[in-house]
C-alpha cells in the first residue's frame, strides 16, 4: 500500500482524490485533511450580497469562474 502525504496536496488535488476514493474507507483521511484546512472564503449571512459571493466562490472552487479582472 502506498502512503501519500495529504498535507502536500492542493485543495483541487484533494478533491480529485476524493472522487477516486468516494465510498471507500480510504476517503476518510482525505476528509480529515479537508477539515484541518481553513476556508479561503468566509461569507457571513448578514452580508447583503451573500448569494452572489457564494455563487462566485463555488464557481472558483469548481474551476468554472472567469477572473473578474478580465
Amino acid at each position: 500500500m502506498t502512503h501519500l502525504d495529504l498535507t502536500s496536496l492542493t485543495k483541487q488535488q484533494l478533491t480529485a482524490l476524493l472522487w477516486e476514493l468516494k465510498g471507500t474507507p480510504a476517503a476518510y483521511p482525505v476528509y480529515q485533511e479537508f477539515r484541518t484546512r481553513s476556508p479561503k472564503v468566509t461569507i457571513k449571512i448578514s452580508d447583503s450580497d451573500w448569494e452572489s459571493k457564494t455563487d462566485e466562490a463555488l464557481k472558483q472552487t469548481l474551476g468554472i469562474a472567469q477572473p473578474s479582472d478580465q
